[in-house]
């Protein structure tokens, strides 16, 4: 009897021990919380007073933090921003931006808005615009704070260059990796980057196969090797001679994956990139094809491929396709760039004008 009454009466005991150690733990929790939302609001005040010390402008309309107990939200209304950048000043306007950040994971930021986007870069070539419909992703910071990679989702991107040239397209998918350290050698990746972007439309009077929009095109590459990344521009060497070091240290692209859709036309595969002693790109790689044939004849019909090599551009195409898995004709290949020819196997295929850097 007497041992039930002492289980009687430890049952609640330890209810109660249960009931206060939850209720410290909570208040813990909600310590945490505080404290690191109280530093988030510092945070962006601070950044924001500090930018318009240094004659940039920043405004926005928003409430501090919220979003106890799971994460960490910020909502800016009419978000206006003009900073001033090396070489140039850099603009972003919209009408919402919203702001999120898990309570266990500090280093990522997830952004997102339904609302349109503005950005403005004005140096001295002119003005880069790029205006988006909605925007999604995330921004990643190392433990020192500093920006170690971004991924973003944009909704019917529109970008117009300062030549006037431009760009539009339904989805554009971005991504850019930094490693912790730079690289000291040409075997390490100074930044990964990726785009996928669908139903690109080409300027006027432009074409690549056709001047159809681009169904879809992607690419997946690591950059390796040390890059001299000025901090101020106005001082810096001239982008030849960043280049032209970079290629002297052994550096390279390593294309994982890239595609492309057009037309008849769709490939897929992957490649090495370089720069030859005139800055111009080199490089080699194995492709996976359908619609080969019916590619070389555009480029024949419109003078694409000179006359004189059509013979040996269709029996190259024929040869090297094969029935696919879908049934359709596939041809694999390597592919090369070399003297601004591209070819296919042995066949010269299409000549490409050289890139002008400055």
């Amino acid at each position: 009897m007497h041992n039930r009454a002492s289980r009687n009466r430890a049952i609640p005991m330890l209810a109660i021990a249960g009931v206060v150690l939850l209720l410290v733990l909570a208040g813990g929790y909600y310590a945490y919380w505080r404290y690191v939302a109280r530093e988030l609001e510092s945070g962006i005040d601070y950044w924001a007073a500090d930018q318009r010390a240094h004659g940039s402008e920043v405004a926005f309309v928003w409430d501090g933090i919220s979003g106890f107990p799971f994460a960490f939200k910020a909502r800016f209304q009419q978000p206006n921003v003009k900073l001033q950048v090396p070489g140039g000043v850099l603009e972003w306007a919209s009408g919402f931006l919203a702001a999120e950040m898990s309570p266990w994971d500090l280093k990522t930021v997830r952004i997102s808005s339904p609302a349109q986007q503005v950005v403005r870069l004005h140096d001295q070539s002119g003005q880069t615009r790029l205006i988006v419909a909605a925007i999604s992703g995330e921004i990643r910071f190392s433990d020192a704070g500093l920006m170690r990679g971004i991924a973003a989702e944009l909704q019917l991107p529109d970008v117009t260059l300062p030549d006037g040239l431009a760009l539009a397209a339904d989805q554009a998918k971005l991504r850019l990796a930094l490693p912790d350290t730079p690289p000291t050698d040409y075997s390490q990746p100074f930044a990964m980057v990726a785009v996928d972007v669908s139903k690109l439309l080409l300027p006027p009077n432009t074409r690549l196969l056709t001047t159809d929009p681009v169904e879809q095109a992607s690419l997946d590459a690591i950059i390796r090797g040390p890059v001299a990344v000025p901090v101020d521009v106005t001082m810096a060497p001239a982008l030849t001679q960043i280049l032209a070091d970079w290629r002297d240290q052994g550096g390279d692209v390593e294309v994982k994956s890239f595609s492309f859709a057009q037309g008849p036309l769709n490939v897929g595969g992957e490649a090495t990139l370089a720069l030859d002693g005139n800055l111009q790109p080199l490089g080699a790689g194995t492709v996976t094809a359908s619609g080969l044939s019916e590619t070389v004849e555009i480029l024949l019909r419109d003078g694409l491929i000179p006359a004189d090599r059509a013979m040996v551009a269709r029996a190259t195409a024929k040869a090297l396709e094969r029935t696919g898995a879908e049934g359709k004709a596939e041809a694999k290949f390597a592919l090369s760039l070399q003297n601004g020819i591209v070819s296919f196997g042995p066949a010269p295929l299409v000549q490409v004008p050289p890139i002008e850097w400055e």
